[in-house]
């Protein structure tokens, strides 16, 4: 049985952590609105802070060089790029903006968000939101030239009356186009809510007649 390594850093308990994909990185997160950047050659560590609340999600591009991070308190996300190779940890957050969750939706945080493994496609759940909006997932069509760019394709309805995203993931090796699988509540006729699975999948332009 292997020996586990304890790392720590401050009091304040841990909203979430992720690991880079290519294993160089190690993000990090606490309730208190602070993140932490970590090197795991020598598990090294740079601190960071936020001003928009707590640290909600957060994902890897593909390759590892940047994190995108959801904050309790905005609907703009932070995007950190790692200026130099591993282990150094010097790095720029960037604001990302997705001005329809304000302009359409209404709501005013992000909540959950998943990035598929070619780097082109986003998913976002959001907080409330009216009434047409409320309980949908957003999909944009994401660029990278190296910094993120982002157009909304659509959005995404699931099942059930009141329908609300609790979980979200793409499928990352999929050949026939990015796959979104989606674990929602919907409402049933009878008191208890009901959990329901469905798969969402989306062609590249090429793809379609």
């Amino acid at each position: 049985m292997g020996l586990g390594t304890p790392i720590r850093r401050g009091l304040g308990g841990i909203s979430i952590l992720k690991w880079s994909p290519t294993g160089d990185f190690f993000f990090s997160a606490k309730f208190d609105g602070t993140f932490y950047l970590w090197e795991t050659n020598t598990w090294t560590s740079e601190p960071w802070s936020s001003s928009s609340g707590f640290v909600t999600g957060a994902t890897w591009d593909p390759d590892g060089h940047m994190v995108l991070i959801a904050f309790s308190k905005s609907s703009t996300l932070g995007s950190v790029h790692f200026a130099s190779k591993p282990p150094s940890l010097d790095a720029h957050l960037l604001p990302v903006d997705f001005p329809e969750i304000t302009s359409l939706t209404g709501s005013q945080g992000i909540e959950k968000m998943a990035w598929d493994g070619t780097g082109e496609r986003l998913a976002l759940s959001y907080k409330d939101g009216d009434e047409l909006y409320k309980g949908l997932i957003a999909v944009y069509d994401v660029r990278r030239n190296p910094l993120i760019s982002a157009s909304l394709i659509g959005f995404i309805r699931g099942p059930g009356e009141n329908p609300k995203p609790l979980a979200f993931s793409f499928h990352d090796k999929f050949k026939q186009g990015p796959l979104l699988s989606v674990h929602g509540v919907g409402a049933v006729a009878f008191a208890a809510p009901t959990l329901s699975f469905s798969a969402l999948m989306f062609f590249h332009k090429q793809d379609t007649c």
